[in-house]
C-alpha cells in the first residue's frame, strides 16, 4: 500500500451530489452575504434585515425549489427588501439583476412599470436626461418622451440669423 494520506471530505461537502457546481455557490453566497458580518457584502443583505427562509438554510429544499441554476443565470430576489425564500426568488440574467436594484427608480406611464434605464432604452432618451427632467419636475410621460433639444445654444430653429 502507498503512504498515502486519504482524507474524506467533510459531510457538507458530500452530501448533495451539487458542491461545487454553480447551484451550490449561488446557495452559499446567499447564505453567506445574510449571515456573516465578514462577508463584504453583508451590510446590503444581512446587515439590513435580509433573511434567508429557514426551508433554504437546507442545500436540498433549495434545489428542490429553485431547480438547478441555468447557464448565465444568477439568483434574485424580486423585492429586494424581502428575504430569500421560494416566493420572492428566481433565477435571472445580469440585466435583470441591474434592473431590479434598490437604485433603480421606477416609473409608471399609460399603467406600465419600468425602471428608468428599460424607458430610456425604449424611448432612445438617455437616463441622465430622464433623471434631470423628473428632477425639475416633469411628469414621468414628459420626462420619457419629450423630444430632446439638440442644442442649448440656439432657439427651438436651430438658426442664428
Amino acid at each position: 500500500m502507498d503512504n498515502q494520506l486519504v482524507v474524506n471530505p467533510p459531510h457538507h461537502l458530500t452530501t448533495h451530489g451539487k458542491e461545487g457546481t454553480p447551484t451550490y455557490a449561488a446557495w452559499a453566497n446567499m447564505k453567506h452575504r445574510c449571515s456573516s458580518k465578514s462577508h463584504k457584502q453583508y451590510s446590503g443583505y444581512g446587515g439590513r434585515g435580509i433573511k434567508v427562509c429557514d426551508r433554504w438554510l437546507n442545500f436540498s429544499n433549495f434545489l428542490a425549489d429553485m431547480g438547478v441554476r441555468p447557464e448565465g443565470l444568477t439568483l434574485e430576489r424580486k423585492d429586494n427588501n424581502s428575504g430569500y425564500s421560494p416566493e420572492n426568488c428566481k433565477w435571472a440574467t445580469r440585466v435583470e439583476q441591474q434592473r431590479n436594484r434598490r437604485a433603480c427608480r421606477y416609473l409608471i406611464i399609460n399603467g406600465v412599470t419600468r425602471c428608468a434605464r428599460e424607458w430610456a432604452e425604449v424611448s432612445g432618451t438617455r437616463r441622465v436626461t430622464i433623471y434631470k427632467r423628473l428632477e425639475r419636475g416633469l411628469s414621468p410621460e414628459r420626462a420619457v418622451f419629450d423630444p430632446v433639444n439638440q442644442s442649448k445654444s440656439f432657439p427651438r430653429g436651430g438658426s442664428i440669423s
